[in-house]
């Protein structure tokens, strides 16, 4: 049990908790942004904790319209022009890179200064790590082909094999 709803994170992801909107649009926003699937995003057990921070640090309704955002994409459109659009528009586009560092980081950067100046601030928008299993689930690791240092070490021995899927 956790966050405002006393819901798990994966009830808020898959939509249980919303009726299927919020949580839905979150992650359809995520895979387009980041370039995971779904299953993979859901996978992390971070998409739930995530849309909290996002609420926790975004002024009123900003994330609402980078939700809405994504309906606005014209049917038929391709992946990397509907996220160029969104990652284009001036107050959305912060927000969405956001999104994507933590994703991948597990952290958030705050916003830049003159976003902040435009469309408002909070006391939690400051680059911080969101959590330390934010950091561990990063996607980071998984397109590296890595672990997270520190965190889930590989055995004894293992500096001295090649990483999986190295050439040579």
């Amino acid at each position: 049990m956790s966050g405002r709803t006393g819901l798990s994170g994966h009830a808020a992801v898959l939509g249980t908790e919303d009726g299927g909107g919020r949580g839905r649009r979150f992650l359809e926003l995520s895979v387009l942004l980041t370039g995971f699937g779904r299953v993979q995003l859901t996978g992390t057990g971070m998409a739930g904790a995530y849309l909290r921070a996002l609420d926790e640090v975004l002024p009123a309704g900003v994330l609402d319209e980078l939700l809405a955002a994504l309906g606005r994409v014209p049917a038929g459109a391709d992946d990397e022009a509907a996220a160029a659009a969104i990652l284009a528009d001036p107050k959305l586009g912060p927000v969405a890179r956001n999104i994507i560092i933590m994703w991948y980081c597990g952290t958030w950067t705050q916003l830049p200064q003159e976003w902040r100046t435009a469309y408002g601030t909070s006391p939690l928008d400051s680059t911080r790590v969101i959590s330390a299993e934010a950091y561990q689930s990063g996607l980071q690791w998984v397109a590296a082909g890595a672990h997270p240092a520190g965190a889930r070490p590989q055995g004894f021995g293992a500096w001295s094999l090649p990483p999986e899927g190295a050439r040579g």
